[in-house]
């Protein structure tokens, strides 16, 4: 399960958690302070997300988005009774 860690008052979180909510993308938030992050998660900057054992923040954030993007983008094309041919035109 992807987890979002943030704090109460965050433009970034909030922009993430915006773009989860587009994605249609199922996640927990977890609302820290700083002293409970710092114990949690070490040195790294808030927000943090962890989905199993991967956990990102930071710089990471953006690319992993977009790979949470593309899995969702695949997971809807074979959600329905139809077929889809794809940009190789490959069909399923």
């Amino acid at each position: 399960m992807i987890k979002l860690y943030r704090e109460e008052t965050s433009a970034e979180a909030d922009a993430i958690e915006a773009e989860f909510r587009e994605l249609i993308l199922g996640y927990d938030r977890v609302i820290l302070g700083p002293l409970k992050a710092e114990e949690m998660f070490g040195g790294r900057a808030m927000p943090v997300i962890t989905n199993n054992e991967r956990v990102v923040s930071g710089d990471e954030i953006g690319p992993y988005i977009r790979e949470l993007e593309a899995l969702m983008k695949s997971w809807q094309l074979f959600q329905g009774d139809s077929c889809y041919v794809d940009d190789d035109g490959e069909s399923c």
